[in-house]
């Protein structure tokens, strides 16, 4: 009688050769209980996690698996990146429901591998279990910082000018497209590359550790009016937005097909994994330029967005206005992807 096989261990055997070698300072990886990493002798250790879920992050006939395996380690190192870190290694626990086809599952890791070595973040273990609903895969990264170097969301002050590195509510489109049916539009390519497969910016972690003029900074993956009120509820101060005239051209043709207001896609957005950072004037960095320089020629673009203010005598709460047609302001509401609802 033949020996029964171990789909869990044949599986991982599979993962592991779709994930390449281990890079020095990776001592045991996939195959053991735990993974054993050398400890950092120095400077802050980062730690976040996040999830591509069927149904709710993607569907099958949107993306491929090997899109999906890399998003679920971009959407991550958006926001080590975003803090200025480095990253060191990942786990990752799947949920696999029966009826998956294993080769799905096979992509969906060559995907992953591709991303890691691409951005040097090993996979180094994780858990596999069957899920009763669709397939979950959810991501843990731990990266590196400089000791004394985290732009906190709480770090807001009157005075601070906010930017916003990407292209907001491209993604939005995108997913707007493949609810519509629109998505083979040749005018829909653009957003369909921005949902499907994510920008990140590894350069601007040295960026941050470099120039401390830089304050604040999240990414935008909720959406862009989230992030804003993120960092202005937390540090208790209002923001007066005041975009150029311009900053939404590249939403003009896309909202036009799906009928909606260009303003209303970038605000409320999701999925843009674009970077909202805040500049201290008055300190001596060049953070501005440096971005300029990185970004000329392509397609996203450093738009300044307005400014920080005190928060108005007697208000419960910080407020976000944008100046209209007129330059009276407009109160915004805060709006984008919950994840309770």
């Amino acid at each position: 009688m033949e020996p029964k096989t171990n789909m869990e261990s044949d599986w991982i055997r599979a993962f592991s050769e779709r994930l390449g070698p281990l890079p020095e300072g990776i001592l045991r990886g996939i195959g053991d209980d735990v993974a054993c990493l050398a400890s950092p002798r120095e400077g802050n250790l980062l730690w976040t996690t996040d999830s591509q879920r069927e149904g709710v992050h993607f569907r099958w006939d949107w993306m491929t698996p090997q899109e999906v395996g890399s998003r679920l380690l971009v959407v991550n190192l958006s926001d080590v990146y975003v803090k200025g870190g480095t990253p060191v290694a990942a786990l990752v626990a799947l949920g696999v429901p029966g009826n998956l086809q294993e080769e799905k599952l096979f992509s969906f890791y060559e995907g992953l591998g591709k991303a890691s070595l691409l951005f040097g973040c090993p996979i180094v273990g994780g858990d596999i279990s069957r899920s009763t609903g669709g397939f979950d895969a959810v991501l843990s990264l731990l990266a590196r910082s400089p000791e004394g170097c985290f732009p906190g969301r709480d770090r807001l002050l009157p005075g601070d000018i906010l930017y916003l590195l990407g292209r907001p509510g491209l993604a939005r489109a995108g997913y707007g497209s493949f609810l519509s049916g629109q998505s083979r539009l040749q005018e829909m390519a653009e957003p369909v590359a921005a949902f499907c497969r994510p920008r990140t910016y590894p350069w601007f972690a040295g960026l941050v550790n470099d120039e401390s003029e830089v304050v604040a900074t999240m990414d935008t993956s909720d959406g862009l009016g989230q992030a804003i009120f993120a960092m202005s509820e937390q540090s208790g101060v209002s923001v007066r937005l005041d975009p150029p005239e311009n900053w939404l051209d590249h939403l003009q043709v896309p909202a036009s097909l799906l009928g909606q207001d260009p303003f209303e896609m970038a605000w409320e957005g999701g999925e843009d994994y674009d970077v909202l950072l805040a500049i201290r004037p008055g300190m001596g960095g060049a953070a501005v330029s440096r971005i300029e320089e990185r970004v000329q020629g392509k397609p996203e673009r450093l738009i300044r967005l307005g400014e920080v203010v005190v928060r108005e005598s007697g208000s419960e709460k910080p407020s976000v206005t944008i100046k209209g047609r007129d330059r009276r302001p407009i109160y915004l509401e805060r709006k984008g992807f919950d994840h309770t609802r």
